[in-house]
């Protein structure tokens, strides 16, 4: 009976442990995966004149450009150091 018992606990426990570290990756995978939502700003009409909108964008260059989702789609740009609106923002590929 002690021999069993020392058998079975060390192998319930390990079984436990894999379990609870397979959920919690998990729950970070869903997490990583989750919009963020940054600032960006649209030309109105030039890049010294910025209308602030809110999109799923990164700078980041992931090869589409980031637009905003207007009925006539603009593209989003980020400020420069000179505060113009004149930085490639891009798509967030998920």
């Amino acid at each position: 009976m002690k021999t069993i018992a020392k058998v079975i606990l060390p192998v319930l426990a390990f079984t436990l442990a894999s379990a609870g570290a397979i959920g919690t990756n998990e729950a970070k995978v869903s997490e990583a995966k989750k919009p963020v939502l940054i600032t960006g700003f649209i030309q109105n009409p030039n890049p010294n004149n910025c209308l602030e909108i809110t999109v799923d964008c990164t700078p980041v260059n992931t090869g589409q450009i980031c637009m905003s989702s207007e009925a006539t789609p603009r593209q989003v740009w980020r400020k420069n150091i000179a505060n113009q609106c004149s930085l490639n923002l891009y798509k967030v590929v998920h």
